[in-house]
């Protein structure tokens, strides 16, 4: 039997795997995905890099990579903090606001194969576990 840490790695790379063929006629990856999904959720103009850092657990230069391809794409730019000059704050493009419902969409269709063979009750339970596994600083 699996531990846990293995089983989490195993559903990681399912759901790469499940959502490869959903976002990509949208030219997206899953991380870029998820970047975007986190900013639409977020106050508009309130996201600097470090908070997706933290948040996704990800490295600077993972994130600085992404958040390049996405601007490459038109859906995101970076602007000047207005609370502080040091940092960019992360905001999302007319184009990618236009997307939004279909960009939660995607999402919602993604987490429901990923989980089809769940009852309601299962997919509560799941959700609370997995919470309480990740650190109090999410």
């Amino acid at each position: 039997m699996d531990k846990i840490a293995i089983l989490i790695k195993k559903l990681s790379l399912e759901v790469d795997k499940l959502s490869h063929p959903i976002l990509e006629p949208y030219d997206l990856t899953n991380s870029q995905y998820k970047i975007l999904k986190y900013l639409l959720m977020c106050p508009d103009n309130s996201v600097r890099q470090v908070d997706v850092e933290r948040y996704f657990s990800m490295t600077n230069p993972t994130v600085t990579g992404l958040v390049q391809t996405l601007e490459k794409k038109c859906m995101i730019e970076r602007r000047a903090n207005p609370e502080d000059s040091r940092s960019k704050i992360l905001c999302l493009t007319q184009k990618t606001h236009d997307m939004r419902e279909l960009l939660f969409g995607l999402g919602d269709e993604l987490e429901a194969r990923l989980t089809e063979t769940l009852t309601d009750d299962e997919k509560q339970t799941l959700i609370f576990l997995l919470n309480k596994l990740l650190p109090t600083t999410h």
